[in-house]
């Protein structure tokens, strides 16, 4: 059984996984920090599906870049029931994930984040209809910029932008990035495992 925990935005997204099957799909608007909803929402998770903690096999996180305090929450979580529990933990990008959700597109991907104070993080990448490479680092860039991307798509999250070639992510990335990260075998150590924070390159 694999959890998979993402914290990147303003929705804390929870996932249970067993035999490359979904178990538990748990999506839950911010009401209030995720520090205070993770532990009731994960303890009342496995007791009404009867799970248990025993049965984790590996644990997966998203690393960012998003909102550095709600990931430092989600990656602390998942740390200390790794180290309890002596499991290895996979990590992603949520910009990596964004766009592997597109991979059976041809073409130029660009995946973008909302970085606040009118800034974006955003990556290129490009896609051969199964694999998706990318072709640029990681760039805290203003949201401007996303006007003169017009070949290929934009895939985004909470960025205000139209157009045919925008699509928006509307939920969390927890399931899709465990997949991602067990099939690009991302093991981290989890005493080095941080959040990915763009400000400070």
């Amino acid at each position: 059984m694999i959890l998979s925990i993402d914290t990147f935005s303003d929705t804390l997204g929870i996932a249970v996984i067993k035999d490359h099957r979904v178990l538990i799909k748990e999506t839950i608007g911010k009401t209030k920090p995720f520090s205070e909803l993770i532990i009731t929402r994960l303890d009342k998770l496995f007791k009404d599906f009867q799970l248990n903690k025993e049965d984790i096999v590996a644990l997966v996180v998203n690393k960012g870049p998003g909102s550095l305090t709600s990931l430092r929450v989600g990656i602390t979580v998942v740390k200390t029931i790794a180290y309890s529990l002596k499991k290895p933990v996979y990590s992603y990008s949520s910009l990596d994930v964004m766009a592997y959700k597109y991979r059976c597109f041809n073409g130029k991907i660009i995946s973008a984040i909302n970085a606040g104070k009118g800034e974006i993080f955003l990556r290129e990448y490009l896609s051969n209809n199964f694999e998706v490479k990318p072709v640029s680092d990681i760039k805290l860039e203003k949201q401007s910029v996303l006007e003169n991307k017009k070949d290929g798509i934009l895939v985004v999250k909470n960025i205000n932008i139209s157009g045919k070639n925008v699509f928006h992510i509307l939920e969390d990335l927890s399931v899709e990035g465990a997949f991602y990260s067990l099939k690009n075998h991302t093991e981290e150590d989890i005493f080095k495992l941080e959040p990915l924070y763009i400000r400070g390159l």
